[in-house]
């Protein structure tokens, strides 16, 4: 049996430390607009009847429900929604849905 010292222990703590420290901003970063959108919206606008949708068919019309199909949104439309909420969809704090990751969705869902 392998006797595991304090000092192996520490080396291999720091080790992984310093290894999830390099990953984990870089995986944030390179979350595409897609996978934000899958990730935090897909829930209630992801499709026909999800909540956001209907809320959406309900005030704006049938044409402007489904989020991925719009072509007439704009980026600063698009934060301000996410950060203050409208109606019955709640804001997302920067804590929850970081400024990168909200600037690679607003990127997306304008460019459609």
């Amino acid at each position: 049996m392998k006797t595991i010292t304090y000092r192996s222990l520490t080396g291999c703590l720091s080790f992984v430390m310093s290894a999830v420290a390099l990953t984990a901003p870089a995986r944030a970063a390179d979350m595409s607009g897609r996978e934000v959108f899958d990730h935090y919206c897909t829930y209630c606008h992801g499709s026909s009847d999800g909540p956001g949708t209907m809320q959406l068919r309900r005030t704006r019309g049938k044409g402007q429900a489904l989020l991925l199909e719009r072509t007439n949104l704009n980026p600063d439309y698009i934060r301000y929604v996410v950060r203050q909420g409208l109606r019955s969809m709640p804001p997302f704090a920067p804590s929850d849905l970081t400024d990168a990751k909200l600037e690679v969705l607003a990127a997306f869902l304008a460019k459609k």
